[in-house]
């Protein structure tokens, strides 16, 4: 039994500024699921077109001389269109091999993913165990999490409970990927090699933009199997800075502050980053943070308007933001805050009330991102349901073009404003001045020469 597992290379428009920041970070997902097959005496490979930044059509001459039983592919929203091109050469170059999907958007809207005729399965949610089962061969109607196609009709078996305790789950398969093409978002790492890793699944928020594909339940893994990790990464690897890529690293504060003691008595010399909720934040947590090597966290602010940050059921005062904002400068993290422009409600005013804040929080860096509902959020079915949406073509769904008509705003004022943000934010005098002195290498210089001529660009 040969497994292959495929991730699907990321296709950005050049206009974009993802396509001149954005990092390269593992498929921890396939990591998983290749973890769990090979402890179970499947044969199993990674192919990472997107680390190996290669098109689909790779996929053509890499089956040539292979053969395998299973492939199976993941996809976000945005990578639907190239993983449906894999799937179809994959079929063609293997007619006998069945194909499943896999991830955020095909455990959304399975239904859709199933109408091509080139894909046999979808795993929704959680992988390993679905995906497993399948390979092994067990009844398919009793196989949680998964949907297939039956006698013409698609069957949804009852969806599988999230995995409780995470320590049972062996590392991801880190020898089957390309560590050496990983790269964290320009601006946001001090050392190579730089990998992601997660230390939890689920978020409690229930912000109208989120998937919330783990659940609301955080489930964390336990410090000591954290350190076995990185240990194991620096040691075999010599990764030198660790992205926390969960969705919240920060919940559960006082288990955080444990994973960083240990951390520091661990020795690793590690430098690393994190995604954090805003609103689950203390100085306690921030200085052990601090001293086990963080050097910069991303908040979500989303927007500068309380009103919109309501409606978005975003669950944080601007008062509280600011507060937050100035503990995290004073342990000396750095910060990265991203906002979003073209929410439900706004305006040229708000828009403006956005870029005000950012500029008054004046973090080290800020992404401002055009809303994007993605399947599966709450802000999706809004704007689905009240006629607000007004592209479905899934390339689409990429931070940069407007796919909604709001009301109250135009595309084209949006857009504008997009470019407008950016350059007033980056190209203050004040801002250029301080990033200059906070230079401490060659690698600092040079990200930020290549983030001011984007900005130029722009």
């Amino acid at each position: 039994m040969k497994v292959l597992l495929i991730n699907p290379p990321w296709r950005i428009k050049p206009k974009s500024l993802w396509s001149e920041i954005s990092g390269v970070f593992p498929p921890l997902g396939l990591g998983y699921i290749a973890s769990m097959l090979r402890a179970n005496g499947i044969s199993v490979e990674i192919l990472d077109l997107n680390a190996l930044q290669k098109p689909p059509e790779t996929i053509r001459d890499f089956l040539k001389d292979r053969s395998y039983q299973w492939i199976g592919i993941t996809a976000t929203t945005n990578l639907v269109p190239s993983a449906k091109k894999i799937a179809q050469i994959a079929k063609a170059s293997l007619p006998t091999a069945k194909i499943i999907m896999g991830g955020v958007h095909p455990s959304t809207l399975p239904e859709e993913i199933l109408s091509w005729q080139e894909v046999d399965f979808v795993v929704r949610g959680e992988g390993e165990l679905t995906t497993l089962e399948l390979i092994q061969g067990k009844a398919l109607e009793t196989i949680k999490g998964l949907s297939y196609k039956k006698d013409g009709n698609i069957i949804h078996n009852p969806d599988r409970e999230y995995i409780t305790n995470l320590d049972t789950l062996a590392f991801p398969a880190w020898d089957l990927l390309p560590i050496k093409n990983y790269m964290p978002t320009l601006g946001g790492y001090k050392k190579l090699p730089a990998v992601s890793l997660i230390t939890s699944r689920g978020c409690s928020g229930a912000c109208s933009y989120c998937n919330n594909f783990f659940g609301k339940k955080v489930r964390k893994r336990s410090p000591e199997n954290v350190i076995q990790e990185l240990e194991m990464l620096v040691k075999d690897y010599g990764v030198k800075e660790i992205y926390f890529y969960d969705d919240s690293f920060t919940e559960q504060p006082s288990k955080v502050i444990e994973l960083c003691k240990q951390m520091v008595n661990a020795n690793l010399n590690l430098s690393w980053s994190c995604f954090a909720q805003i609103n689950i934040i203390n100085q306690d947590l921030l200085r052990a943070m601090k001293q086990a090597g963080c050097h910069h966290i991303a908040y979500g602010i989303e927007s500068g308007n309380q009103d919109i940050l309501t409606r978005i059921n975003k669950k944080v005062q601007k008062e509280k933001i600011r507060e937050i904002i100035a503990l995290t400068k004073k342990e000396k993290i750095d910060l990265l805050l991203g906002f979003m422009l073209g929410l439900p409600g706004e305006t040229k005013e708000t828009l403006k009330e956005t870029l005000d804040f950012a500029l008054e929080l004046d973090p080290d860096l800020a992404i401002f991102n055009i809303t994007t509902p993605f399947p599966g959020t709450e802000l999706f079915r809004w704007a689905e349901e009240n006629g607000h949406l007004k592209i479905k073509s899934w390339e689409d769904y990429d931070l940069y073009t407007v796919v909604m008509n709001l009301p109250s705003i135009t595309e084209q004022e949006i857009l504008n404003f997009y470019a407008k943000a950016h350059r007033s934010f980056y190209l203050r005098p004040k801002y250029l001045l301080r990033r200059f002195f906070k230079v401490r290498s060659w690698l600092d210089f040079k990200q930020n020469l290549q983030a001011f001529l984007i900005i130029v660009r722009m």
